[in-house]
């Protein structure tokens, strides 16, 4: 056997086990899927209608979201978020969803779970106005749930001075006389009280500038 070829191999070999050691989740078929840092697969969920998991930092606790039923004519379907433990496949409703008079307190239709720094909060973007979401947190341990601020939750921020703080896109309307809107990114305190917006993130291509400003400060971000 070449040198090459054993090389190749063991190069094969090594990039296996890194990636077995890597815990991950994935949704298949509308249910959710946990693989162990062994590799083995584990379903979390059988009855379908589960979709975007989102993995703890502590490598096993999976949160997710289920659709709870259809999609009314003036909106998304109602949903609610779940969470289980990949290691001993036990899964549970966290909390399910509730209208209410003022639209930022709606809890009807949210989506893409992130966790928080510590693992024991969970943030959701729900359908709110017209041109913006609402993000709001979850408490694991109670299920309650509170508004923290306009736009949608895409991200925290895990290492630097910021960590613990939410990446949010904010749907923004320039001011007189100016017209029109943008969409900048804000690093958002997790209750709101701390905010600024991602240098270069008002522009068209704003999006584009939030991994390299990350990236410039030796800052992570999931």
């Amino acid at each position: 056997m070449s040198r090459v070829t054993l090389l190749s191999i063991l190069l094969a070999l090594s990039a296996g086990v890194a990636a077995a050691g890597t815990p991950r989740v994935a949704e298949s078929g509308g249910n959710i899927v946990y693989t162990d840092a062994a590799g083995v697969a584990h379903s979390l969920t059988t009855s379908g209608g589960f979709k975007q998991p989102a993995l703890s930092p502590d490598g096993h606790t999976v949160a997710f979201i289920h659709v709870d039923g259809a999609a009314p004519e003036n909106g998304d379907a109602p949903t609610s978020l779940w969470v289980a433990d990949g290691l001993t496949g036990q899964a549970r409703q966290v909390i399910g969803h509730h209208d209410a008079s003022d639209v930022k307190d709606a809890f009807m239709s949210y989506d893409g779970p992130v966790f928080s720094l510590d693992g024991g909060f969970v943030y959701v973007t729900a359908q709110a106005w017209a041109t913006s979401g609402a993000v709001h947190q979850v408490s694991l341990a109670t299920g309650q749930e509170r508004f923290v601020i306009d736009g949608g939750c895409d991200a925290v921020i895990r290492t630097g001075p910021y960590r613990g703080y939410l990446l949010v896109t904010r749907h923004m309307y320039w001011p007189a006389p100016r017209e029109g809107s943008y969409d900048p990114t804000y690093v958002v305190r997790p209750d709101a009280k701390q905010s600024f917006m991602v240098p270069g993130t008002d522009r068209d291509d704003g999006k584009d500038h939030v991994t390299p400003w990350l990236k410039s400060h030796g800052w992570t971000a999931s």
